[in-house]
C-alpha cells in the first residue's frame, strides 16, 4: 500500500463523518441533497478554525466531475 492509500484510508472515516454531518443537518432543515448544498453546508458548519483537513477533503470529493443529478439519485436509489 502506497503512502497516500495510507493516508486516504486513514482520513475516511473523518470525512465519512463531515459529509454526515452535514447530510443530516440538510435533512433536519429540509432543504435539497444536492453537492452544491452539501458544499455549503460543510462551509458553514467547519469554518474558522473549526475548517480542517476533513472538511477540505469531503468538500474536494464533492467537487469531482459527475453528473448534474442529485445526491440520492447518485447513490443508487430511483427517484420519484
Amino acid at each position: 500500500m502506497s503512502d497516500a492509500d495510507d493516508f486516504f484510508q486513514q482520513a475516511h472515516p473523518y470525512v465519512v463523518k463531515v459529509l454526515g454531518t452535514a447530510l443530516m443537518q440538510l435533512l433536519v432543515e429540509e432543504r435539497e441533497l444536492t453537492r452544491e448544498a452539501l458544499v455549503e453546508m460543510i462551509q458553514v458548519l467547519y469554518q474558522d478554525d473549526d475548517f480542517d483537513l476533513a472538511a477540505e477533503l469531503a468538500i474536494d470529493v464533492l467537487s469531482l466531475p459527475g453528473k448534474d443529478s442529485d445526491i440520492v439519485d447518485q447513490a443508487g436509489y430511483e427517484a420519484d
